[in-house]
């Protein structure tokens, strides 16, 4: 599964479906509300997994619809280059779509040899009409998964331990020693400071259950 995950879906990727993943546990465990003699683990862990489940889901479905748009502008921007009138107004076009902080790094000799060799391939390759693809489903499915994944041990402690105010601030902990590790996989990553990285992202988990908590969680 690991691999599947890995294979479908960049670093950048599975970093934010974890955040987000983790943050809407995070705000679904916070926002539980303990002051009903009805309220059981069971139906936390059902009520709470089932948003979370929910969530991927969607998440997963938005994935596919992302990648199916971002096929269709980039179609869109090809057929815009190729009718343009002239060879200077096509550089244009391409040089606003490619346009960031690579070509920027660029002297402006060097940023045209870039245009017109994008143009040339352009000119070579006729613009597909966009469609869903296999691997933005297998896409889609990773990212549910890797949501459900992540968010799973913060619902076990409904499972294992039998007062639901204990469970669901254990639950909580878990969320937050979550964040804090992905946090210091995301300074690895970026080249940051792991542990000011993971700090900051376990105080925004903080915030959040605290502001659940005095909202009535």
């Amino acid at each position: 599964m690991r691999a599947f995950i890995h294979r479908h879906l960049d670093p950048a990727d599975r970093l934010g479906e974890v955040l987000f993943g983790l943050i809407m546990a995070l705000g679904f465990t916070g926002a539980v509300r303990l002051g009903r003699e009805e309220a059981d683990n069971m139906a936390l862990f059902i009520g709470i997994f089932g948003c979370n489940l929910a969530w991927a889901i969607v998440d997963g479905v938005m994935f596919v619809l992302t990648e199916l748009f971002e096929r269709g502008r980039q179609a869109r921007a090809t057929r815009d280059v190729l009718a343009a009138p002239n060879e200077e107004v096509a550089l244009k076009r391409i040089d606003e779509e490619l346009g960031g902080p690579l070509l920027a790094l660029t002297s402006p000799q060097e940023r045209q040899q870039v245009l017109r060799r994008v143009l040339e391939l352009l000119r070579g390759n006729k613009p597909e009409q966009p469609s869903v693809r296999g691997k933005d489903l297998m896409g889609g499915v990773a990212v549910a998964l890797i949501i459900i994944l992540a968010t799973l041990p913060v619902v076990i402690p409904f499972l294992i331990l039998r007062n639901p105010y204990v469970a669901v601030r254990v639950s909580n902990l878990v969320a937050l020693t979550q964040l804090f590790l992905l946090g210091a996989w995301w300074g690895r990553m970026v080249g940051g400071s792991p542990l000011r990285i993971a700090g900051g992202l376990t105080l925004v988990g903080v915030v959040l259950v605290l502001i659940t908590i005095v909202l009535g969680g």
